[in-house]
């Protein structure tokens, strides 16, 4: 073989791979748990994919169209296994336990639930300030050993992006929970009693709760 043909023939194979690095396959998992494979980039948003030989990381939570329920669980949710994909690390570099980046979530919901009942009720129904004010304060003072244990692993294990994920998550999560922008006065105050009566048959307790599970087994004594 020449020089030249030697030449060619790794023009060639570097146009080769060059190819074969610009259209990478994809390893495509579906909402079933199934596992395909494709040189295009799926844009079903239902899908996870990644380009094989890439190093992909999980998402922190796993998405979710379903209501909140801010009533507690008796089981805990299935946590969505992370596939192919590498799970999630802490801020030490170590994967979080399983489900306690949603443990912590599911705390941030009632928190701001919480903080949101006493605010819009007191503008609502001014004249009772003090019935929803002792509700949130009896409510914190029954579930203050879960969120102090919340608050404590979210800035111990968390970073601050990961912080901020779980707040903007949390926030979403609650809006579809409190009135509309838009409601009336009548309906605010109709939401204010209904959810003052449920705090105090304590209805949005963190006790008990299934979900809260990982953040009392990491913290256990």
């Amino acid at each position: 073989m020449t020089r030249l043909t030697r030449l060619i023939s790794a023009a060639l194979l570097a146009a080769l791979v060059g190819a074969q690095a610009a259209e990478p396959t994809y390893r495509i998992v579906g909402p079933d748990g199934k596992i395909t494979y494709s040189d295009r980039m799926p844009t079903d948003p239902q899908v996870r994919a990644r380009a094989l030989g890439q190093i992909a990381k999980a998402p922190l939570l796993a998405p979710s169209t379903a209501p909140f329920d801010l009533h507690p669980a008796r089981t805990a949710p299935v946590v969505r296994s992370p596939g192919g994909d590498a799970p999630q690390v802490d801020i030490s570099g170590k994967p979080f336990p399983p489900g306690l980046p949603e443990a912590i979530l599911d705390v941030l919901v009632h928190q701001f639930f919480i903080q949101s009942l006493a605010e819009t009720c007191d503008r609502a129904r001014p004249d009772f300030p003090e019935r929803f004010r002792i509700g949130v304060l009896n409510w914190r003072d029954r579930n203050a050993d879960i969120l102090a244990r919340s608050n404590r692993i979210a800035f111990a294990r968390f970073t601050g992006e990961q912080r901020d994920i779980l707040r903007a998550t949390g926030r979403a999560r609650l809006a579809p929970l409190l009135p509309a922008p838009d409601a009336t006065a009548e309906d605010k105050i109709l939401w204010c009693d209904r959810m003052s009566n449920d705090l105090g048959r304590r209805q949005f307790e963190l006790v008990g709760d299934a979900r809260v599970a990982p953040i009392v087994d990491f913290e256990a004594p």
